[in-house]
């Protein structure tokens, strides 16, 4: 009938009936009789079952490890149902597997430990260059009148382009900004090994930039030709005439560039510097002119300052370290960093830097303590 338990007696020996309902092996058929006769008793009521001990318990013994009930003694689970034999496992097989299991959990305890460290040291950094933001945002109070530090957040630009660029425009008048930017708190994240390759890479990748950029000068200084402008009418001095009619007269006709090298007291490391007709002629134009036209201005204010005794006072950062072509933004923020860790005491950092839609020249403070 459904929903009626059969009993496990009943189902063992059903198992072990043919299709005629007999039972092939005496042992087992002497164990079927002894399950008839417990089975009868019960049901008189001579016999109680409870629990564990049941009528098939009664008849075939208790249930034991590595034996098979109601077949004998000395019959093995393996031997009875013809398992496969166990394979033998060499004690330096043991001993490699446990080193692998311990060799992982202690990778795991490394790892969760590295990532702690690095969030603590990301932490502590954001922390210090608060401080150091407050702590500069209180000097500018005390050296400009009426200073606002809201002027000091930074802008949400419209466009999609990349803040950085290698172009500034001239066009827009005599515009002055302060800009403070964060990025350098990512510094500290690394260990020194790491940041030496970083360091290298940085170099090889500012080699290979600069070697791209010359050839693509060679090949627009190939390709197009230079148009000067009307600059006869225009209200320039003299001297920036007497360098257009050079640049018209000489360095056009004979496919030439001024070629000089930037001294390593202006942005702390010696470079060579380009400066192509077309530069001079957008400079002269008040038309876009590029980092290098920055890069010579600069060299000029070191000249000035230099005169004037006050270098120790006004630094330079390399326009092309922040350019839009230095790489990601935090490979600029190392390049800014490495460059005012370099310096003797504190300045004021001059850094050209474009937002995308005006040209605006920053000072940064750096201060030893």
């Amino acid at each position: 009938m459904p929903g009626v338990e059969i009993d496990r007696s009943t189902l063992w020996k059903r198992a072990r009936q043919d299709k005629h309902g007999n039972i092939p092996d005496p042992k087992v058929a002497e164990k079927a009789k002894l399950i008839d006769e417990l089975q009868k008793q019960v049901s008189e009521g001579k016999v109680s079952v409870y629990g564990s001990n049941d009528v098939l318990t009664m008849a075939l013994g208790p249930e034991h490890p590595g034996r098979v009930r109601g077949v004998g003694s000395g019959i093995s689970p393996r031997q009875y149902f013809n398992l496969p034999k166990p394979q033998r496992v060499s004690f330096d097989d043991r001993l490699k597997d446990s080193l692998r299991v311990l060799l992982q959990e202690k990778t795991k305890k490394m790892e969760a430990k590295a990532r702690e460290e690095a969030l603590r040291m990301e932490a502590r950094t954001k922390q210090l260059v608060e401080a150091e933001r407050e702590h500069f945002l209180s000097q500018l109070s005390q050296l400009i009148p009426n200073f606002d530090p809201s002027m000091l957040k930074p802008r949400i630009s419209q466009s999609p382009k990349n803040p950085m660029s290698d172009k500034a425009s001239c066009s827009g008048g005599d515009v002055r900004s302060l800009h403070f930017e964060d990025d350098t708190a990512k510094m500290g994240k690394h260990q020194e090994d790491e940041e030496k390759e970083e360091e290298k890479k940085d170099e090889e990748k500012e080699e290979e930039k600069q070697e791209e950029k010359e050839k693509e000068d060679e090949e627009k200084h190939d390709d197009k030709v230079i148009e000067v402008g009307d600059y006869s009418n225009m209200e320039v001095p003299s001297s920036l005439k007497t360098l257009c009619r050079y640049v018209e007269t000489t360095l056009v006709p004979e496919e030439k560039i001024l070629q000089f090298t930037i001294d390593k007291e202006v942005f702390g490391r010696e470079r060579d510097t380009f400066l192509l007709p077309e530069d001079i002629t957008q400079f002269v134009l008040m038309e876009e002119i590029g980092a290098t036209v920055f890069a010579v201005y600069m060299r000029y204010l070191h000249d000035v300052l230099k005169q004037a005794n006050m270098c120790s006072m006004v630094g330079f950062i390399d326009p092309a370290t922040v350019s839009a072509n230095s790489g990601t933004i935090a490979d600029r923020s190392r390049l800014v960093a490495a460059r005012l860790q370099k310096t003797d005491g504190e300045q004021i950092f001059m850094m050209p830097y474009n937002p995308g839609l005006v040209s605006l020249t920053g000072f940064c403070f750096y201060d030893f303590q």
